[in-house]
């Protein structure tokens, strides 16, 4: 059993005999979101190893508890060692981080007190990071020799010749992200009950020809950014300039994404940068028909109603838009997110591996 206190106090353990200790490393970018890859597996390996979540967070916030996890201030000048003993504290075996910051900093840390094993996901993003981002990864994986998770052969093509791999596809909590009745979820987040919504929570590029898009449709069609689509200045002028600001919501950072994605009628995800963004996942899961852009791989997106669209070209992008708000399916929608991409199938993936883990540590072998 685990204890803790605020951000900076003691952590006191009682380790259980086989169990494993792991650490699911956050920033609070991404659990703002919540739609986390460390939130799924805390939550879903619990049942096998002792699961924790680290939240990197960039205020500081003693007292304040987000999902019981263990928070640290990253901006802390003495981050390296309350990380560091923080992990030597709970005597974790694996130390899991997501993001490239967190490499650096909490695998770092790991290294430095003694974990036994480093485990990095690469999300998407990396099938189109630039060379000086590939460096600096490699330079992370010479001195950290972290195990690395990629979730597709295209993003492990991108990693270092040099890096252990494993393949692992992302997948999307089937259970809590359903359809549901559409006027109660608008009604709960403050949505119109009229208009078809198209909804986006893409980070910022391609919004420009969204909104451009949006004036050229039924004023009955509506627009819902949520999430990391937040509106900048540049934005806020063209709402005005178009007069979009009844048909434009700025919902922010959301509280429960799943409400969101049932009050919608159409998800729309811009060219972020992430073959296998989860937002669109998600959306599916939901039953929602969906328009992305590159680099989204086909893969993910259900054949019979989502599409992938080039955001350069209006006619194309608002055929699309008009063909997903007149053909939505959601049971045949959802069913290919069950079938494909449901997280039972990723739990299952993370729990050999760090079954694997756990008989290197026994064994002293290394990982075939």
């Amino acid at each position: 059993m685990t204890t803790f206190g605020s951000a900076n106090s003691a952590v006191t353990v009682s380790k259980p005999g086989n169990r494993q200790i792991l650490v699911e490393s956050v920033t609070d970018r991404d659990a703002q979101g919540d739609l986390t890859c460390a939130i799924d597996l805390r939550d879903g390996l619990a049942k096998a190893c002792d699961t924790h979540l680290l939240l990197l967070a960039a205020t500081q916030q003693s007292g304040l508890e987000w999902r019981d996890a263990m928070q640290i201030w990253r901006e802390s000048p003495s981050l390296p060692g309350e990380l560091q003993a923080l992990l030597g504290n709970l005597r974790a075996d694996i130390v899991h981080t997501h993001r490239l910051d967190e490499l650096s900093t909490v695998g770092r840390a790991a290294r430095q007190a003694g974990v036994p094993h480093i485990v990095h996901s690469v999300c998407g993003t990396i099938t189109s990071a630039e060379k000086w981002q590939i460096d600096q990864l490699a330079a992370l994986l010479e001195e950290l020799s972290p195990l690395m998770i990629a979730p597709t052969e295209e993003a492990a093509d991108r990693l270092p010749g040099s890096a252990q791999i494993a393949i692992l596809p992302t997948g999307i909590d089937c259970e809590r992200y359903v359809p549901g009745d559409r006027v109660s979820a608008r009604r709960k987040i403050g949505l119109p009950l009229e208009p078809e919504i198209v909804g986006c929570a893409s980070p910022l590029e391609g919004l420009q020809m969204l909104l451009h898009a949006l004036f050229r449709m039924d004023p009955g069609v509506h627009l819902a950014l949520f999430g990391p689509a937040r509106v900048g200045k540049a934005e806020r002028e063209l709402i005005r300039w178009l007069g979009l600001e009844e048909r434009v919501h700025v919902l922010g950072a959301w509280a429960k994404p799943e409400l969101i994605y049932q009050a919608i009628d159409v998800y729309f995800h811009g060219p972020a940068g992430d073959c296998l963004p989860r937002a669109v996942l998600a959306a599916q899961a939901c039953g929602k028909p969906v328009i992305a852009c590159g680099p989204t791989l086909n893969r993910v997106l259900c054949p019979l109603t989502a599409r992938l669209t080039p955001i350069e070209y209006m006619p194309t992008l608002l055929h699309s838009l008009r063909r997903s708000l007149d053909s939505p399916e959601p049971e045949v929608t959802r069913q290919f997110i069950l079938d494909n991409w449901n997280i039972e199938n990723t739990l299952e993936g993370y729990g050999d591996l760090f079954d694997q883990l756990s008989a290197q540590n026994k064994s002293g072998r290394q990982l075939a």
